[in-house]
């Protein structure tokens, strides 16, 4: 249709002889202007001109340009009565005109809904386009009948315009469906099967509108099409009626084949002995049992797809049809999970976690072939073989069930799957545990395993069970579990959830456990040693528990009030309160502490199977909606207020240095010369902190780090010593991509480490799976890192080890910051601008941030300031990972300008997110004693922040 326009076929000649991309910009900007001028004055503009630039408008817009002008002359060719101009207006409407653009479709809905009654075919599908395109509300408003009337009447269009109607009209009722009543429709809709259509093409558009409306309201209405439905599918699967044009490979309409397969699902299987339950059963057993791999991947896939869709037919009538195939499925499912193929694994295993229902202890044949996939490289196909394992869990598996999936937590297993993994064993292991000292025994290995990801309902489970439902208890439960556990906290170095446990189950039934080691001192000294070693969560344990001890145990009583003392001075308001509390409760008489300190009762029998901590743990993974909890939503609400509170000083403190450092720009007196291009006023400007990223938070308080050296070499270097002390030397590498890393540590002394332990015990943004220490004359370590979030601060690490039996602790930083998380991107000089401009002016995104300041220049008055701005460059690029660029040219520098995106992967949310991150240090005309730096990022301003701090670090 183009062929005859000469501008635009010299256009587009013009746009293929570019021979860059700045080019075929500046030829875009003036085709633009001359059009924009054109649209302007009106003056004469004959509709074929108007059909010629709308061309135009479109073929800029497909190669990626933004058009922001033409809607309305794209809404007035769809009034013209010569066919060229309206088909180029319904084209160029359908993709330019945005359906937010209200008044254009009030104005245009008149002209389509005269198309959509006209007798002109053509004129017909390109209005019922448009609507299955968009469908804007406006146009839905006018013409939701007419289309009803196309798509259900037969008398009133042809196939072909009921086939575009009936999926048009599917676009509106998803998008719009408190405007529709589909059960009014089911008559029409039964009748659309009637073998008189000839049209499989028709066929298949019904099919679609069938099948959504049976995905998203009652299927019941339109039960009466199942057996037409089954006697369609007989047709087109075993009689292979299908016209030459809807076959692929060489199998009949195969798309067809899976919408039939798929609405049947929601219908009731047909009875027993009529004519559509005998064609549905040879149906089933043609595709499952006749269905063969050939060399032809596109076949292969049409056939699979299809065959898939049988088994779940299958498996969704419970047997009630096709039962007899069970084997031949199971076969075939066995088949599908060992080949190489992934998305037929994939497949495989999500189907058998649909036919368990059916199979019974048929798929423990298959368990071998499931635990390979458990190790699969496709985190989607783990996930999968996970899921089945813990559906197809039964007395006869589960152990051998959670053993793997101990193995497999033990040895490695990835981050994204962590979390459900612990669930499930721990769901697994209470559900199927005849031998109780077996449960305890596998939930001590998944929390040394797994502890960072057991959730306090796992563990608040855990103490459930062991505390017994009954008023008898399980004694001998709780001696094992006592005695288990005090062996597990004589290690020096546990896990914080294995502390918590054992210092309420230990201090609990401290009665056995004094059976054996015969002296309360050394219970009390076993907990005692890791109290300085916990957060404020596990410290609370351990008073509860010490102060017990102590007023169980007389000659524990003084030490317990010593450590109660020091604790009522503790930072945390609830270690110190506790601590307070218990000194005093210590010096009462006994009987007042046996009362307070009285023997935790047993659980009601109700919490056995539906206690608050089991439901609690199941609605945590697999309710779609929230638990409606007054005591949860109380408890939330406490959370919530003292977030708050804790906040506040924090976020006064951010509003008052913004407020200075904003009164600072608007005094500066080099602020004239970078005027529009400095924030100083909209929203989420973000102010520089004074503080030094190589401070860090500890215990007691804020102090610098012991490794400040090395930090400052590795933050921008990936191998090094992290620790370089007489005593101790541990040699760091690391290697990022995207938003996850990975380092390697290695420990050299000269005498020999024993007992060496790793722990990330503040990760600060980042989450870290840490692999079991290599010991050996050099021990070593693997950790894997993922980011979180933008607002990081350096992690810390400690570890611990032996030297001639003395035990020994060393904290230190590691280095990592937002820039290792950030890739490089390419980008023009005048994208850049436009995006810098863009965060610069906004008033609106609430997640565009920007940070503008002036940075000493510290360098020596006689390094020119060009050297400067190189080293800057320097920085950026091969340090912090942007793709720094000099402006205007290297040999005249006068500004180092960069881009990069910080990819992480927040906790909450499934995909990995890209934040921009843009940077200009530049020089100051006035002066050499100062740099303009401005940072814009998306997403979170503490990456302003931290940008910032990185350059000062090395250039401030």
């Amino acid at each position: 249709m183009s062929t005859n326009m000469r501008g635009l076929n010299t256009f587009i000649t013009d746009i293929r002889h570019c021979s860059n991309k700045e080019q075929e910009e500046k030829r875009i900007e003036k085709e633009l202007a001359k059009i924009r001028g054109k649209f302007t004055q009106q003056k004469g503009l004959a509709g074929y001109q108007k059909k010629k630039y709308v061309w135009k408008l479109l073929y800029i817009y497909i190669l990626g340009y933004e058009v922001d002008i033409g809607q309305t002359e794209c809404v007035f060719l769809i009034n013209s009565a010569k066919f060229s101009e309206k088909y180029t207006g319904y084209v160029a409407t359908a993709i330019l005109v945005s359906e937010q653009n209200h008044e254009l479709f009030k104005t245009v809905a008149l002209s389509v809904r005269n198309d959509l009654q006209s007798v002109n075919e053509i004129n017909q599908s390109l209005a019922l386009t448009l609507v299955g395109t968009q469908a804007p509300k406006e146009l839905v408003d006018s013409i939701h009948q007419d289309v009803q009337k196309l798509a259900l009447s037969e008398s009133r269009s042809t196939v072909f315009i009921r086939k575009k109607a009936c999926v048009s009209l599917l676009r509106m009722y998803r998008k719009y469906q408190d405007k529709f009543q589909p059960s009014q429709w089911a008559t029409s809709i039964v009748q659309m099967f009637e073998s008189r259509h000839p049209s499989l093409g028709f066929m298949t558009a019904a099919a679609s509108l069938l099948l959504g409306l049976c995905q998203m309201t009652s299927p019941q209405p339109f039960e009466e099409a199942a057996p037409r439905l089954i006697k369609l599918l007989h047709k087109v699967s075993i009689q292979k009626d299908s016209p030459g044009d809807y076959n692929y490979y060489a199998t009949p309409a195969p798309w067809l084949q899976v919408k039939i397969l798929r609405i049947l699902g929601y219908f009731p299987p047909p009875p027993v002995s009529t004519e559509a339950h005998r064609y549905l059963t040879e149906c089933l057993t043609r595709i499952i049992k006749k269905t063969e791999v050939t060399k032809s991947i596109n076949k292969n896939n049409v056939d699979h797809g299809i065959l898939f869709e049988a088994a779940n037919l299958v498996i969704t009538y419970g047997g009630a049809v096709g039962m007899e195939l069970k084997n031949d499925i199971l076969k075939l499912l066995g088949i599908f999970i060992s080949v190489k193929e992934p998305n037929l694994r994939y497949l495989g295993l999500e189907t058998m976690c649909k036919f368990v229902q059916i199979a019974g202890d048929q798929l423990e044949d298959h368990l071998n072939t499931i635990f390979k996939s458990l190790r699969d490289n496709d985190i989607s196909i783990r996930k999968r073989a996970l899921d089945l394992l813990y559906l197809m869990s039964s007395p006869n598996t589960s152990q051998r069930i959670v053993e793997e999936l101990l193995s497999y937590a033990e040895n490695g297993a990835d981050l994204q799957i962590k979390d459900e993994l612990v669930l499930k064993i721990a769901i697994l292991a209470e559900k199927f545990a005849d031998d109780l000292q077996w449960y305890i025994n596998v939930i001590v290995r998944m929390i040394n395993a797994s502890g960072d990801f057991v959730t306090d309902y796992i563990w608040f489970r855990i103490v459930q069970i062991i505390v017994g439902f009954t008023k008898e208890p399980n004694q001998e439960l709780q001696k094992y579990s006592a005695l288990k556990l005090y062996q597990q906290l004589q290690l020096p170095h546990v896990h914080e959830t294995l502390i918590c446990i054992g210092a309420f189950v230990i201090s609990e039934y401290s009665q056995h456990v004094l059976e054996q080691v015969k002296d309360p001192q050394k219970i009390f000294d076993t907990l005692n040693k890791h109290f300085n070693f916990c957060s404020e969560k596990g410290r609370q344990m351990l008073l509860n528990a010490i102060v017990k001890l102590g007023s169980k145990y007389p000659d524990l009583r003084g030490p317990a009030m010593m450590i109660c003392q020091m604790s009522g001075e503790h930072f945390d308001p609830d270690v110190q309160q506790r601590g307070i509390e218990y000194f005093q409760l210590l010096m009462l008489e006994d009987n007042i502490q046996n009362k307070v300190l009285a023997k935790m009762p047993a659980y009601p029998e109700t919490f056995q199977n539906n206690g608050g901590a089991i439901i609690r743990i199941l609605n945590q993974k697999y309710s779609k909606s929230e638990y409606k909890d007054s005591t949860l939503q109380n408890y939330a609400k406490k959370q919530v207020e003292e977030e708050i509170a804790k906040h506040a000083s924090k976020i006064q403190s951010r509003s008052d240095l913004l407020v200075k450092h904003l009164n600072w720009l608007r005094s500066c007196p080099y602020l004239g010369q970078f005027q529009g291009q400095i924030a100083i006023d909209g929203i989420n400007i973000i102010a520089p902190t004074e503080d030094n990223i190589l401070k860090g938070v500890t215990s007691a308080g804020i102090k610098a780090f012991t490794n400040v050296n090395e930090i400052k070499t590795l933050l921008t270097t990936p191998v090094g010593k992290i620790v370089d002390t007489p005593q101790l030397t541990v040699q760091y590498k690391s290697e990022y991509k995207g938003h996850l890393g990975q380092i390697a540590l290695q420990f050299e002394s000269q005498v020999p480490l024993t007992n060496l332990t790793v722990l990330v015990s503040q990760t600060n943004g980042l989450m870290f799976n840490i692999s079991p220490v290599k010991q050996g004359d050099y021990p070593q370590v693997m950790m894997q890192v993922m980011g979180n979030d933008g607002a990081l601060t350096l992690p810390i690490a400690a570890i611990f080890y032996d030297v001639n039996g003395q035990q020994q602790k060393q904290e230190f930083a590691l280095p990592i910051y937002n820039h290792k998380f950030i890739v490089p991107v390419d980008m023009t000089y005048q994208k850049f601008t436009q995006f810098f401009d863009d965060f610069t002016n906004n008033q609106t995104n609430q997640s565009f941030y920007k940070l503008d300041t002036f940075i000493r220049n510290t360098a020596p008055s006689h390094i020119p300031i060009t050297e400067v701005l190189k080293k800057a460059g320097g920085l950026l690029t091969v340090g912090l990972n942007f793709k720094a660029q000099a402006y205007p040219s290297l040999e005249n520098l006068q500004m180092i300008w960069a881009v990069g995106q910080m990819v992480i992967k927040p906790a909450e949310q499934p995909n990995v997110i890209n934040l921009p991150v843009m940077v200009i240090i530049q020089s100051v005309d006035d002066t050499i004693e100062y740099l303009r730096v401005s940072i814009r990022a998306g997403g979170s301003g503490d990456i302003c922040r931290n940008i910032l701090n990185l350059i000062n670090l090395y250039m401030g």
